[in-house]
Formats: structure tokens, sequence, C-alpha cells
């Protein structure tokens, strides 16, 4: 028993720790499949046969949040701790292993993508720029980007701790990027740079290095999609190039992440349809196909985040087995599936107890309960100005951690709902639609207990405007 104690401490451990010692263990695959309409992302998480835990979350749009840092999750002390704050635009689809806002990897529903693959990693460091940890910065991108250009914009933004991971990034357009940090730097692929749309355990030019030995690609060594001996880099290449219009793309997905295994089956093998806008997953356990639609997800935040055991027997589609995110279930899910799992130093490293360690995971998105949070709640309006006669009101309301917000241009005018809500930090933009039809867009920052916005409409300028908190 013990044996097999120590079987189960190291597989876990390669997943969840920066420890060089067990990169060889490592088998994460991702990639793009593309061919006209078609637009297909996948992923396997391939690390042995113990069943990796996991929860399947649909995260909400226009949801206040705090960002963290591993540092202070961790330690006792919350050493290095972050203060980014935001509002999420766009809904998400995501795939967790540590709990709420702790991605593993997902889609939102603008169809950007992002997942991570274990890998050396050299963290910039740069105290002037906003902390966050690797998960919550997956989370954060999800939540305030569309496209892969934001998303490689934003690795240079933070400083990023936890441990060593490079990221697959895709976007609707099928727009990719293989991000990296290595030396202290910020190492990206992406367009000519990335022939192939895949990421794995490895460095990306070290994979273009070795695709150049293999017959197609310069070299001379029959590239067999089906050998193991093959790189799984090299054997994308060839599946994404044998790819034919009239094959089922996810079926050939799936195809592509079996024959992509490692160890056995892999733990889990996802695939988000970004044209049809269809989540496919299975699990080892449970190989049975589960399918989420996007479309048929509420992303508003008028009901909480909802949750799913990726473990679920349930074969079809499982929207209607998902359930209101609580604390309980991340508490019972830490408590009796992460926990176990685990190694005792991963937590206690940082001076941590088991039930410590849970409650800085369960309770690290209370930061909305703190009213020095709100600075952007209350009604705001604009000082008297010489545009047209034209005034401008706002009000934010927040309840729990959901924000909301209306928007006025005449004294006793007719209220817009806000649309698009994005805030990050105490950058805000928004669109709302007149009663006539007209979309108009608002892009400010708060500064004290003043807002300074601008107005814009499809292809005109109204001006700017200081607003001034009423309450």
């Amino acid at each position: 028993m013990r044996i097999l104690q120590t079987i189960i401490a190291l597989f876990v451990t390669s997943l969840f720790l920066f420890l060089p010692q067990y990169k060889g263990v490592l088998a994460s695959s991702t990639f793009k499949l593309q061919k006209g309409k078609i637009l297909i992302y996948g992923h396997n998480l391939d690390e042995g046969d113990f069943g990796v835990p996991g929860l399947v979350f649909i995260n909400k749009r226009g949801m206040f949040k705090t960002g963290r840092t591993w540092s202070e999750i961790i330690t006792r002390a919350g050493v290095n701790p972050s203060s980014h704050t935001w509002i999420s635009r766009y809904g998400s689809v995501t795939f967790n292993n540590f709990g709420k806002d702790f991605p593993d990897g997902g889609m939102n529903e603008a169809g950007l993508f992002i997942w991570e693959m274990n890998e050396e990693a050299d963290y910039p460091k740069n105290d002037s720029l906003p902390k966050l940890n690797q998960m919550n910065w997956m989370q954060y991108i999800l939540d305030n980007f569309s496209t892969t250009e934001e998303a490689i914009r934003s690795a240079s933004g933070f400083e990023i701790d936890g441990w060593s991971w490079h990221f697959f990034v895709g976007d609707a357009e099928g727009n990719t990027a293989a991000i990296a940090f290595i030396n202290g730097k910020v190492v990206v692929h992406t367009g000519d740079e990335m022939p192939v749309p895949a990421l794995f355990n490895s460095p990306y030019d070290r994979e273009l290095e070795l695709l150049k030995y293999f017959r197609g690609f310069g070299g001379e060594y029959q590239p067999d999609e089906t050998d193991p001996n093959v790189p799984r880099f090299v054997r994308t290449a060839v599946m994404i190039d044998n790819f034919k219009k009239e094959d089922d793309p996810v079926e050939y997905g799936f195809y592509m992440l079996k024959t992509l295994r490692v160890f056995g089956d892999p733990e889990w093998s996802i695939l988000f349809d970004a044209q049809d806008r269809t989540v496919h997953f299975r699990t080892r356990i449970n190989p049975g196909r589960k399918t989420l639609i996007m479309d048929e997800i509420d992303f508003s935040n008028k009901e909480p985040a909802q949750v799913l055991n990726i473990a679920t027997s349930f074969n079809g589609n499982v929207l209607l087995l998902f359930n209101p995110y609580s604390k309980s279930i991340m508490r019972h899910f830490i408590r009796t599936e992460l926990l176990p799992v685990l190694p005792e130093d991963f937590y206690t490293h940082g001076e941590l107890s088991g039930a410590g360690f849970t409650k800085r995971i369960v309770n690290h998105t209370d930061s909305y309960r703190d009213s020095a949070n709100h600075f952007f709640k209350g009604t705001w309006k604009s000082i008297p100005s010489a545009n047209d006669g034209l005034n401008f009101l706002l009000k934010f309301e927040v309840t729990g951690n959901a924000v909301s917000a209306v928007v006025s241009q005449a004294e006793e005018g007719e209220y817009y709902e806000v649309n698009n809500l994005k805030m990050i930090g105490n950058q805000l933009c928004f669109t709302f639609q007149t009663k006539s039809g007209r979309i108009q867009e608002v892009k400010g920052y708060i500064h004290e207990d003043q807002l300074f916005v601008e107005l814009y409409g499809i292809e005109d300028y109204y001006g700017n405007f200081t607003l001034i908190r009423e309450d």
C-alpha cells in the first residue's frame, strides 16, 4: 500500500508541481484542427491512470474579481499578494483542478481558447506590474479578451507566479500562439513562426528542430502518425495535413487525441468546436462522450457560476446536470478528491495544513465582500457642459460579486441597460443601445470620486464628460 501511495504521489506531483525531475512523465497535448469553416481545439491531459480530479465551470460575465498570486494562496503569511481587479466581459467554460477562477484551460463565449502544458518556465519579475498566478491569469484572459493578439499582449502585462507552464492560445478566427516564459522573457510563436498549430511539453523551437528530420518537412525519417517513436508534434503535423473536408471533425479530433496518448487512455480528452460552439469531453474513468452547447448557456450574471464534476458518468448533453457554484461544493471537492491525491508537502511547505489550504482555495474569491473594492458603485452624474446640452447619468449596482449598470443621457431620461461591460483596474468600457436602436460606446476611467468618459457612436464622437459620484 505504501508503494502504491508513493507511485500516486509521484504522478500527481508531476501534474501540479514545478519540480524538474518529474518532467519526463509529462504528456499533455493541445492542437488546432482547421479546414474551411471547421475549427476545432483539442487537449489531452495525459498523466497516468490515477484519476485526475476536476470540475467543469460555467463562468459568468459581469462578475467582479480580484486576482491572486500562488504565493499568497499557499503561504501562511500570504506573501506577495495581488491587488489587481477586473469585471469580466465574457462568460466561459473552463476545466479546473483547483477551483473557481483557477482553470487548467477553457474557451470563452467569444471563441478565445487557452490551455496550459507543463514545461520549464522562468516567469519575468517586475514589481511595477500587477501580479497573478498562472491559473488566474488564464481566467483573466478568458474574462476579458476575444483575440489571440490580446492574449499575447497580456503575457507581458503581468508578473506571473506558480509552477512551470507554457500556453497554447487560439481564437475564433483560428489565429494561434504558443506563449512561453524562458530566461525571464516572454517568448511567443505565432503566425508564420508557428507552422504547426500544436503544443506539448517541450519548447516550441525544440519541436521545430525535430520536425525537420522527417519526410515532408525536410528530412528522411518516415513520419508514421501511429508510431509512438515519432514525436507527438510531428505526428500532429501529419494528422492535420491528412484531415479531409469530408471527415467528421469531432470524430477526427478524438482520433487525434487517442493517437497522441502516451500512458494509455488520457485522463481527460477535450474538444472545443469553435464554429458549432460545442464542448465535447470524456475522461479515462468515464469514457462516454459528454457535450455542452455554449449557445444554450446563460452567461449573464443573473445567476451564479455553475459547476459539474468532470467525472460524471452521464453521457450526452450535460447542461442540466450543472449546479450553482457554492463554497460547500468546492470544500467537498478539495477534501474528498483533491487533497487525497496531492502530496502533503505541496501545501505544508508554505506552513499550511490541509484545512488551511482548503480554506484558502475556497475563500480566495471573497474580495467582493470588501466594500473598499466597490469604488465604482453608486450613481455618477455629469458636470454640465457645452456638449449640445447632453447630460450623462450612470448607475452601478453590486449584488454579491455580480455587477450591473444602467445609463441615461438626460436628467429625466430613459435608462438603458449597459452591455459588454469590462473594467480592468480603474479603466472601463461598455456599450448600450438607445430606444431608437443606436449603439453607443463609452470608454473611461475612475480617479478618486470622478469618472472621466468619452462617448462614441458607430461613426460619431459625442465628446467627453466628467462625472461626479452622487452617492
